[in-house]
């Protein structure tokens, strides 16, 4: 039987979600996705339209999805005109990349020892990722080139 994330969503508190919640399995699993994300930011031209072919994996999208739904509830996604549509895949597109960037910072910090603020629920899609206090994480990567953490050297 194979694994599916759909199939955790159903079964499993969003909560568990968070990236600081994440089995080890469950992270590095999500990670490798993160990983294509930032691979595609990376080798993107931020001036040319291959900056709007950034794709996301469906993975992401459904946790970012159900994270969203549990905030808002599901009447607050009206599709049912083109506006509506855009606001909707524009939160889903910022919350994807916030959501992205925080498991990001869990695989740099989980092995790490050091003290870095992770998301809550009610914040993970719409805080900024600039404006969480990882300083010192991030010091402690430089530093170290990744030696031990949990994303190995695949992102440094």
């Amino acid at each position: 039987m194979s694994f599916s994330i759909k199939k955790e969503l159903e079964t499993t508190d969003i909560k568990n979600f968070l990236p600081q919640e994440l089995t080890p399995k469950l992270l590095s699993y999500i990670g490798v996705k993160v990983n294509d994300f930032l691979d595609q930011v990376t080798f993107s031209d931020s001036s040319s339209e291959n900056a709007s072919t950034i794709t996301f994996d469906p993975d992401i999208l459904d946790i970012v999805t159900t994270i969203y739904v549990s905030q808002n509830g599901d009447h607050d996604i009206d599709v049912s005109n083109i506006s509506n549509f855009m606001k909707f895949q524009k939160k889903i597109s910022q919350g994807a990349i916030n959501y992205c960037l925080a498991v990001y910072r869990e695989t740099l910090g989980r092995d790490s020892g050091i003290d870095y603020e992770n998301p809550k629920i009610e914040n993970i899609l719409t805080k900024k990722p600039e404006t969480y206090d990882c300083k010192k994480l991030f010091e402690h990567h430089k530093n170290n080139k990744c030696n031990n953490c949990s994303s190995g050297n695949r992102i440094c």
